[in-house]
């Protein structure tokens, strides 16, 4: 009874430091926000948007598909007691596609300026931004694994606060300059990092197992495990960023750039709240739920996906209905009047996105059993929907036919999420019991 009731004041503790980072790291966003578009014309902050959104996609190609490797493999590692030579052949693996990411960011940035000299400094704080981001995401994937859900709010919640601080103060003091900007997110960062690791170094260090050193014999085996699951996701930043952008750039080109913009208001609007909420949930219950894969027990894994599920099932149809029941009020308190004309499309939208919240759970039984592949084809096939179904919706009804769009290729997504899963885990039984036998017949 004490281990039951421990094991569930743990989920609850973790529960609550996930849902405090992520509410704090939101609140910083929305003031960051405010604060600096305040501060800084149109034209200022778009070149910082654009420059973002490629580091982001060098670090989603780059560094995301390894650190899924590690949040799967980590519960094995820690079994074995491997979580530093975990670490260290991450790290490993690390430097060649981080390495070409940096490149490629250099190489474009270098085109940029071009054309646009002034931008030189943006570029350069840019792809120092980039390196300092891969840092990030290591300490962030270990604390996550290791269900240290505290430091990891901790160190979250720095981060989002001090990037737009440093940025306003920089601003502040050198002008309003895309450069400035760039430079207060690197130091917001960076400071982040530093005070993590001073705390992390003067306890004795975030992991456990050797620090320094070579890696153990089986570090070409752990290398081998990583690229094998992190291959097959490389693609799925791109492929990400074509289900949720490509269609804001459809309506642009048929629609007009005033249809754009008001289309992708009410999209970040809608869809913000079902991703944040998802998020949170998955920072909570991946671990746990890898944790009962690695070790083949069924039932609780079969126990901890029907809790993630219902969870996020529940909250999305709750967010949903308030987005078609209320959108007119949602839309009258957070956004301007020229936006609210349509406010009834973030119903369409929200219903996407519940869609997708409940596939995206199901694909983790694709990454809990190795099946990196099986995730990447059902997210490029909805990716491909995305583009084939809104397409000709766009054409003939713009920014309605967008939106309505949302929930078909959403649901076809969840659709081929729900068949893949059943398909891996019908084989894990299967090898399971295959397993099972073989182990009887020895002892017989």
């Amino acid at each position: 009874m004490k281990a039951v009731l421990d094991r569930y004041r743990r989920i609850a503790a973790e529960t609550a430091w996930v849902f405090a980072g992520q509410g704090a790291s939101a609140l910083a966003t929305l003031a960051g926000l405010r604060l600096i578009t305040e501060m800084v014309p149109p034209a200022v902050y778009g070149a910082v948007a654009l420059a973002l959104g490629a580091v982001a996609l060098a670090h989603g190609v780059a560094v995301g598909p390894l650190m899924q490797a590690v949040l799967r493999f980590y519960p094995d590692a820690a079994q074995a007691g491997h979580e530093g030579q975990l670490r260290r052949a991450a790290l490993v693996a690390l430097r060649k596609p981080a390495l070409l990411a940096l490149t490629a960011l250099a190489v474009s940035g270098a085109g940029w300026t071009v054309f646009q000299p002034q931008d030189a400094w943006l570029i350069a704080f840019a792809v120092a931004l980039f390196v300092a981001e891969a840092a990030r995401s290591v300490e962030i994937t270990f604390l996550n694994a290791a269900r240290r859900q505290r430091e990891m709010a901790f160190l979250m919640t720095a981060d989002a606060w001090l990037r737009p601080l440093a940025a306003v103060m920089l601003v502040w003091a050198f002008g309003a300059s895309s450069a400035a900007v760039m430079a207060g997110y690197l130091a917001g960062c960076l400071l982040a990092l530093t005070g993590f690791w001073s705390v992390a170094w003067g306890r004795g260090g975030s992991d456990k197992g050797p620090a320094s050193g070579t890696l153990s014999p089986l570090a070409g085996d752990i290398l081998s495990r990583l690229w094998t699951y992190a291959l097959p996701l490389t693609a799925l930043p791109v492929v990400g960023w074509v289900s949720g952008q490509a269609d804001r750039y459809l309506v642009g080109s048929m629609a007009g750039v005033a249809a754009a913009g008001v289309y992708a208001a009410l999209y970040g609007l809608a869809s913000r709240p079902f991703l944040m909420f998802s998020a949170s949930v998955e920072l909570v219950a991946r671990q746990p739920y890898y944790a009962r894969a690695s070790v083949g027990d069924r039932a609780g894994e079969r126990q901890a996906l029907g809790s993630w599920l219902g969870v996020v099932t529940a909250v999305s149809v709750a967010l949903c209905l308030l987005f078609v029941l209320f959108h007119a009020q949602i839309a009258a308190l957070l956004l301007a009047s020229e936006y609210r004309a349509h406010s009834a499309l973030m119903g369409w939208i929200a219903a996407g996105y519940m869609l997708l919240g409940v596939a995206q759970v199901l694909e983790r039984v694709c990454y809990a059993h190795r099946d990196t592949l099986g995730v990447l084809s059902v997210e490029a096939a909805g990716a491909v929907l995305s583009v084939a179904v809104a397409t000709p919706l766009i054409y003939f009804y713009g920014i309605e036919g967008a939106a309505a769009a949302v929930p078909l290729y959403f649901g076809a997504q969840l659709v081929m999420a729900a068949v893949r899963a059943y398909r891996v885990w019908r084989r894990a039984a299967q090898s399971g019991t295959v397993a099972a036998r073989a182990a009887t017949a020895s002892v017989i």
